[in-house]
């Protein structure tokens, strides 16, 4: 299956995977953050990311003000393999 089709079809699930790897790096503030989905793209082109590749992106907001807070990259391969991450503030 090519990677166009995987990603439609585990669209979820790259979601899940994305939080879960989310959660492992900023659980102190996990109490007054939500997360939402946002995107997931492929990655044919970047300067240096390893590609093809899968991002993921989720948006932080507030838990009390519903406000952004930032966002959450996740880039993973063909076979879910981490291969980057960035946390942005604003």
């Amino acid at each position: 299956m090519d990677l166009h089709k995987s990603v439609i079809k585990n669209k979820e699930e790259l979601y899940s995977l994305a939080i879960e790897y989310y959660n492992k790096i900023d659980k102190e503030y996990l109490e007054e953050y939500f997360i939402v989905p946002r995107s997931i793209s492929i990655v044919i082109d970047h300067q240096f990311i390893p590609i093809p590749c899968v991002e993921i992106k989720l948006e932080l907001k507030h838990q009390n003000e519903q406000k952004h807070i930032g966002h959450y990259i996740l880039y993973i391969d063909e076979r879910k393999n981490f291969v980057d991450e960035f946390l942005i503030i604003d």
